[in-house]
Order: C-alpha cells, then sequence, then structure tokens
C-alpha cells in the first residue's frame, strides 16, 4: 500500500485510453515547463533536423509503469527515460496523453549519445479502481514517428466497501434475506465504527469486528414480516476516520409475496403513436413452491395485448404485453393488469401500466 503522502510515483501516461472512460484527448509539446506552458518547438528547426541524413535511434528503456496500489487522493509522479542512440539530434515533436494526466516537464530534443525524462503528474482524486492507460510520443524519426507507453496501477479508496457500496436484498415474504458488505480500512489509522443508523424498520443490520482497526463486516437482514414492496433506504456509518466521517449505504430492498410479478409495474414511456404499434414489455408470474400455477389475463386499458405462456413447471407464466396501434389514443395511458389466480391466498394481483402517446 502506497499512502498519498509515501507516494511519489513517477508517472507517464498516453491520452487516448483511459480507465475513467473519458475519450478527449491531452496534447503536449516540447519545451515544456508546466502543465500550463507546454509549447510547440520551432517548426523551422524541427524541418530542419527532419533533413539529416544519420536519423537517430531513440530508445525508451521502460515502456510500461505499474504503480501498484494507492489509496484515492495521492499524487502519482514518474520520468519516463529516452536514449538517442543515433548521430542526429532526436526531437519530440508532442505528447499525447489521458486526462487526468499531465506533462510537467518534457525536453524538446535529445542530442545524440545523452538522454532525456518525460516527467508526469497524475492526481487520483477522481479515479477509482483499476487504472490503465497510453502514452503516445511524436518523435522527428520516419522510422518510428510513434512510441507507444503504457502505465497501470490500481486506486482504492481510504475505506472500501466490498463487493459495492450498496446493498441489494430481495426475498419472499416469511423467509427474508440477507447480505454482508466488508468494511476494508487503508488508512494508516487504525478504523473504529463508531455507529450504524438507519431510518426503517424494514431490516436490521449487524457489525463484526473481523480485524480490530482494519477489517469489518455488515451484515443487512431483510425482515420476513416487514413491509412488502421495494425500497431504497440509506445506511449512515460513522467512523474514526478523519479523512471519512461518514460513510453512506444505500439499502436496496424488495420484501415479495408467495405470488409475485416482475416487474411489478409496466412502465411504456413516452412513445411516438407511430411507433406505439412497436412497443412490447415481458412481464414474469411466480407461484414460489408452485406447480399446478393458474393465471387468467385482463385489462381496463382498451388497446392492450397480452399474450401469456405458462412454463414448463407449473409454477409461472411469461406474458409479453404490446400496445394494439388501431385501438390507442394519443394521450396517457393509466390503468392495470388483473391477474386472476387459483391460488386461495392471492386470488387477484394487479400491477400498474403507464405510458405517454404523443403524435410526434
Amino acid at each position: 500500500m502506497i499512502s498519498g503522502s509515501a507516494c511519489r510515483i513517477t508517472l507517464l501516461a498516453l491520452c487516448p485510453f483511459l480507465v475513467s472512460c473519458r475519450s478527449s484527448h491531452v496534447t503536449s509539446h516540447a519545451d515544456a515547463k508546466d502543465p500550463e506552458s507546454v509549447k510547440q518547438g520551432s517548426k523551422s528547426a524541427s524541418a530542419a533536423l527532419n533533413d539529416i541524413p544519420n536519423r537517430s535511434t531513440t530508445v525508451f528503456p521502460e515502456e510500461r509503469f505499474d504503480f501498484g496500489e494507492v489509496l484515492s487522493g495521492a499524487i502519482v509522479e514518474h520520468d519516463f527515460a529516452l536514449s538517442n542512440h543515433g548521430a542526429a539530434p532526436t526531437v519530440i515533436e508532442k505528447v499525447s496523453m489521458t486526462p487526468p494526466l499531465l506533462v510537467t516537464k518534457m525536453p524538446h530534443a535529445i542530442a545524440p549519445g545523452a538522454e532525456g525524462r518525460i516527467h508526469f503528474n497524475l492526481d487520483t482524486t477522481d479515479l477509482d479502481g483499476k487504472f490503465e492507460g497510453t502514452i503516445l510520443v511524436f518523435l522527428n524519426e520516419p522510422a518510428q514517428p510513434e512510441v507507444h507507453l503504457a502505465f497501470s496501477g490500481h486506486i482504492v479508496p481510504p475505506i472500501e466497501l466490498s463487493p459495492r457500496p450498496a446493498f441489494f436484498v430481495a426475498g419472499q415474504r416469511g423467509k427474508g434475506n440477507q447480505a454482508d458488505m466488508e468494511i476494508v480500512n487503508h488508512e494508516a489509522e487504525p478504523l473504529r465504527v463508531e455507529e450504524v443508523k438507519h431510518p426503517t424498520d424494514r431490516f436490521t443490520t449487524h457489525l463484526k469486528t473481523v480485524k480490530p482497526g482494519q477489517h469489518y463486516r455488515l451484515t443487512l437482514a431483510l425482515k420476513p414480516g416487514g413491509p412488502g414492496g421495494r425500497a431504497a433506504d440509506t445506511i449512515l456509518i460513522r467512523t474514526s476516520s478523519k479523512r471519512t466521517p461518514v460513510l453512506k449505504v444505500v439499502a436496496n430492498t424488495f420484501l415479495y409475496e408467495r405470488v409475485h410479478t416482475f416487474p411489478d409495474a409496466v412502465e411504456f414511456g413516452r412513445l411516438r403513436a407511430d411507433d406505439a404499434g412497436h412497443a412490447a414489455v415481458t412481464m414474469m408470474i411466480h407461484q414460489e413452491g408452485g406447480t399446478d400455477f393458474e393465471a387468467r389475463l385482463s385489462s381496463d386499458i382498451p388497446g392492450l395485448g397480452l399474450k401469456a405462456e405458462r412454463g414448463p413447471k407449473g409454477n409461472s407464466y411469461q406474458v409479453e404485453i404490446t400496445l394494439v396501434a388501431e385501438r390507442i389514443r394519443v394521450g396517457t395511458i393509466n390503468g392495470s393488469i388483473f391477474i386472476d389466480t387459483n391460488d386461495r391466498e392471492f386470488p387477484r394481483i394487479s400491477v400498474p401500466v403507464n405510458g405517454q402517446i404523443v403524435e410526434h
């Protein structure tokens, strides 16, 4: 682990490829003094050097650099060296790199037999996870006009929530369900989890110390008899970290009935009248533990097509929901699909249907 203060790794990178998924390019020209003053060298001088018959041979001893693992917010730096083994000067015409990489120092020309260095700076404040990229160095050599350099590494937050910084827990009424989240400390100071709070009784939470000061496990248990349906609630985790005193975790929960549909609401969205006849939504109807489940469908929406196919195990139906173009009118779609079943506990289920039909 390389902490933010101890992390002075020289790093060089190219612009077209970046883990942060930004596609914009940054181009730096020779004689760079800082990120704001990187300027292009004299075109006439470059042209004159291109006419020299004895071409230079430029060697980069290192073409890939891995900066390992660093904390988010660390400044990573690296020098890429290049040597001129030829008889003519090597001119660095420009360097292309991926944001947020910056070139902060770069020579314009390398004399025969000499060595130069290109210095790069990477601010990891807005980065997270695996980081890969490429640097493209443009030279005045016809035989080697471009040199590709690469860097890679992994950026971790001061406090990592794994496998993801949110809960997604679904369970059947009467059974419930649960999921775990690992809280891993990457800071130098030991971490204490001082409080875990949430504003709902849909679920309970339990904190276990795996390794004091370093690793905790938070378990969310969805209550089997709690409120049904879907909900998204925020869990607040108060810690002793000065950098991250409060962690916010969204708990996405869904307690469904023994007979239920997926999705539990049909949304057609906004459709043009000419396209309405091509719209279709698939809905599944499930009876947990069933073997002879029967369902009949109807709707109070004129022009809504319903085609149901029973599953091979006798416990489900797949329903294709369409709009009949000849019967659909411009305006709001607002109604329900009614599912009548042979289940004594759930003889009828209503599924809301919404949408908007516009002329153009």
